[in-house]
């Protein structure tokens, strides 16, 4: 396995030459993560006073804003900010949070904020999507269950809004300007309620949603993961044959466009638990070079239970993957982690077991056990950078006894830096370096039987910017750079890629 990508192993020459597989760059850390991790914390009441100084606070936080897992330190500030109420001021401090909902999309207080804002500005619809997230885990969240009573309320569900009042009624821990805030909406049995018509239904099952999607193009080196072959060294008994190849491999290169969507769905069955689903979609068109397409489908769902600093979190996913060139194939995979917090930090480890079968060449089957560790932490010095460390080990074991190679070995570790250049630019750095070695002789025919290595480097790069599409809605500007760079003891696996992307990113 390279970078979460096997590499395809015919057990023949001929089928090496003839299936020289194209598999899906890597992603990002956030495209493909299910990760919604819904803490639980308490939404303050909005006091409605302005405050002088909140231009101020917003120049003095902007740079912080892009800032994605010092949450403790940079979304509490933002949730608790004093409440604007000139509407000039709250459109910008929600614009200024709607551009940091990637980097607090974990922080509860932040959530219920930014559904306070959006209901606000009369956009109920907006609001309940981020008020529900910010309840699941703690439905005592005074506020919150307020604003959102109120949202459904507007969207014509006034039995929220009837209920919540009846709980309160006989209750003496209700801050007097919350309970004016509902008082505001009196209604009683039978009233009708405006109803605000937005484009889709506000969530009534108990479940969160998120959408996300990303359009990008740009230009690939190496569409196909193609060596660089004119002749191949041939090791039969006899004495090696220099054997030149008719059609002699050459990287392809050329424009193409990569689409993906994720929807997920969460919510809180019980204290401290949360229940996650979701599927993902992802291709990549080549205009020039349809050959080289890919297309990939996952479906995932999770379960995660917190115990004070502790997390524990059960996942189990499937995936199929295929395209003109490379050969469908089905991946099932079980994972187990463990992840707490500790001195600023995240600390992770995690156990994953992973079975993958081929649509025609079965003997390629294998099945993947992997421990992983990992951290993340905000970088000494600064509330803006954070930095994170992966490691993860892995063995690879065939079904077919005759596979190429038998059983493959996997180490690979890496890093990652992230964190705004400026009050509206972010940046990600990554590196990671991945090293797979196989246990047995790959094939006679080539360098006398010898065990096949593979040494691969990936450096990649992404800027983003929040912008506003037409109609009002927010999204992120993104230009992602990748070079890829896979050296081998057999020829035939060595390649290089280097891709450089633009485009938009939104979320719903």
């Amino acid at each position: 396995m390279i970078a979460g990508r096997r590499t395809p192993r015919p057990s023949l020459l001929a089928r090496l030459l003839a299936r020289l597989t194209a598999l899906p760059p890597s992603r990002s850390a956030g495209a493909l993560a299910l990760g919604l991790l819904l803490s639980s914390a308490a939404h303050s009441a909005a006091s409605g006073a302005s405050t002088p100084t909140l231009a101020a606070d917003v120049a003095s936080w902007s740079d912080g804003l892009a800032a994605l897992d010092r949450l403790d330190e940079v979304c509490t500030r933002l949730a608790l900010a004093p409440w604007p109420s000139v509407p000039a001021v709250r459109r910008q401090w929600l614009q200024r949070l709607d551009t940091s909902r990637a980097a607090c999309i974990e922080h509860a207080p932040f959530l219920a904020t930014l559904g306070g804002l959006w209901l606000e500005e009369g956009e109920p619809n907006q609001a309940v999507i981020w008020l529900e997230r910010a309840l699941l885990l703690d439905p005592g969240q005074l506020g919150a269950q307020a604003d959102l009573a109120l949202a459904l309320a507007a969207l014509g569900q006034g039995n929220a809004l009837r209920a919540l009042q009846e709980q309160w009624r006989g209750r003496t821990d209700i801050p007097p300007a919350l309970r004016a805030r509902l008082a505001a909406r009196e209604i009683r049995p039978g009233d009708p309620l405006p109803v605000v018509k937005l484009g889709g239904s506000p969530p009534a099952s108990g479940w969160a949603q998120y959408r996300e999607a990303s359009v990008l193009l740009g230009h690939e080196t190496n569409l196909d993961q193609s060596p660089r072959l004119a002749e191949l060294t041939l090791t039969p008994p006899g004495g090696p044959i220099d054997l030149p190849l008719l059609n002699p491999l050459v990287p392809r290169r050329g424009a193409a466009a990569l689409a993906d969507l994720s929807w997920q769905l969460a919510r809180s069955p019980a204290a401290g638990q949360v229940v996650r689903l979701g599927v993902n979609l992802g291709a990549r068109g080549a205009p020039n070079d349809g050959t080289t397409d890919w297309q990939t489908v996952q479906m995932v769902a999770s379960l995660s239970q917190a115990w004070a600093p502790w997390r524990v979190q059960a996942d189990a996913s499937g995936s199929w993957v295929g395209g003109p060139l490379s050969e469908p194939y089905r991946v099932g995979r079980l994972g187990l982690s463990v992840e707490r917090q500790f001195n600023g930090c995240t600390l992770r480890s995690a156990f994953d077991a992973e079975a993958r079968a081929q649509s025609d060449t079965r003997v390629q089957d294998g099945r993947t056990l992997g421990l992983s560790a990992s951290t993340q932490c905000g970088l000494w010095g600064t509330t803006q950078w954070t930095w994170g460390l992966a490691l993860r080990g892995a063995v690879d074991r065939p079904i077919d006894p005759e596979r190429a190679g038998g059983v493959q070995r996997l180490w690979s570790a890496g890093l990652r830096l992230q964190g705004g250049l400026s009050r509206d630019v972010r940046l990600e750095l990554t590196a990671r370096m991945t090293r797979i070695q196989d246990d047995d002789g790959y094939n006679p025919l080539l360098e006398d039987n010898a065990r096949r290595r593979l040494n691969q480097a990936q450096l990649g790069l992404e800027l983003s910017r929040p912008v506003r599409l037409p109609g009002g809605r927010a999204a992120d500007a993104l230009v992602q750079v990748q070079a890829v760079r896979q050296q081998s003891n057999l020829s035939l696996f060595a390649y290089n890629n280097f891709s450089t992307y633009a485009g938009l990113r939104w979320a719903w």
